[in-house]
């Protein structure tokens, strides 16, 4: 009896044994799935270092393991050889990735949107166009990135309409945050009309780009100039006169159009009311010299140089300076009129290297007036330079 109950225990024992080195080796296995960090890893990492990329992406695809550590990981290896300038590698692994069945839906969009930016980099925008397409009109965490991006490829083809209709759909998603991106692509649409000879069609989109940012001064400088051509110069003045409240950085694009309609209509004495305003509200040398030529065709020069004097010692600038020295060569003192010359060429020299635009967005800066900056791609982030070297 004894050795019977010793053989039931010692068989007892055996198959606790055995059960128990299966959970073990269940466990193992499971945690060998759950670790990305295998030996192929390492190799293809040791690759990479080496700048032996091409072997680096075959040892890490042979290691693909998916879950959700290593789609990260995948992932992460692409972007770094697109920001290396290989994006066909980093295609390459984005499209093996997506080639994988076990990835989630969350996970294949993912892919998508990255494989669509590698498309976009590499300057196959109908590939990319189609995949963010798609990937936009999907209902997916990811859905405002893809528009965002697709958007992108509209605005570098200048296919405004296909813009427009993207961005309206990130404003129902997102609201008043792309209402002003919105009205400087209805106003893009506006100039088109405009080129088309369609001017009512132009009044109708910039209504829109004003019902998206009220203070869009773009779309006011374009009614005005559809106003000017048409005659209508009360309208004009209303118009432009609405952009010192829009935005006062912009007054100095309104100035011309201003002055011309003001003197069509014969009423400079109101036009240089609304300039001492914009003066004692926000100095601008733009506005001096306005002022100061009101002044000089009354006949007054006298007093417009010693108004253009004044103003210069609170507020120098070298088109100020310019100016002041126009002024003094029409009745020069006796010996200074060479010197005077020789000034004003220094000046104009000086000016001529400047940038009259700048981008307080990312510091891009020309001579040339930009709506959406060349550099950074924003809208509207583009003013006149202010200042001693500024209009």
């Amino acid at each position: 009896m004894p050795d019977i109950a010793l053989l039931a225990l010692i068989l007892v024992a055996i198959f606790a044994g055995y059960l128990f080195g299966r959970a073990e080796k269940k466990k193992q296995l499971v945690q060998a799935q759950q670790n990305p960090l295998s030996k192929e890893y390492f190799v293809g990492l040791n690759y990479l270092l080496n700048e032996q990329t091409d072997e680096a992406i075959e040892t890490f695809i042979k290691a693909l393991d998916l879950n959700n550590d290593t789609v990260d990981t995948y992932l992460a290896l692409g972007s770094l050889f697109c920001r290396r300038g290989e994006v066909e590698k980093s295609i390459r692994v984005h499209q093996d990735l997506l080639a994988r069945p076990s990835l989630t839906p969350d996970q294949s969009v993912r892919v998508q949107l990255e494989l669509a930016k590698d498309y976009m980099t590499a300057g196959l925008l109908d590939r990319a166009e189609a995949m963010l397409a798609d990937l936009s009109r999907q209902n997916s965490p990811f859905r405002t990135e893809a528009s965002e991006q697709l958007l992108k490829i509209y605005e570098q083809e200048r296919e405004w309409q296909q813009a427009v209709e993207v961005t309206e759909s990130l404003f129902r998603l997102k609201g008043e945050y792309y209402g002003p991106r919105l009205a400087h692509l209805y106003c893009e649409l506006a100039e088109d009309c405009l080129n088309r000879n369609d001017r009512a069609g132009a009044r109708r989109c910039l209504r829109t780009a004003f019902s998206r940012d009220r203070d869009c001064v773009r779309a006011s400088l374009i009614l005005g100039r559809i106003e000017f051509e048409e005659g209508r110069d009360r309208e004009v003045i209303r118009t432009l006169q609405k952009v010192s409240r829009q935005n006062y950085r912009y007054i100095p694009l309104s100035l011309d159009l201003l002055e011309k309609a003001s003197g069509r209509s014969n009423s400079e004495r109101a036009h240089a009311g609304y300039l001492s305003r914009c003066l004692s509200e926000h100095p601008d040398t733009s506005v001096v010299l306005a002022l100061t030529n009101i002044l000089v065709k009354s006949r007054d020069e006298g007093f417009a140089l010693e108004f253009l004097t004044e103003q210069l010692r609170r507020n120098p600038s070298l088109k100020g300076l310019n100016a002041l020295i126009d002024l003094q060569l029409y009745k020069p003192a006796d010996g200074s009129l060479t010197s005077l010359r020789l000034l004003q060429e220094v000046i104009d020299k000086m000016l001529e290297g400047k940038a009259a635009y700048q981008c307080h967005s990312c510091g891009f800066s020309g001579k040339e007036m930009h709506w959406h900056c060349p550099r950074c791609l924003d809208w509207g982030t583009i003013t006149p330079v202010q200042g001693i070297e500024g209009s």
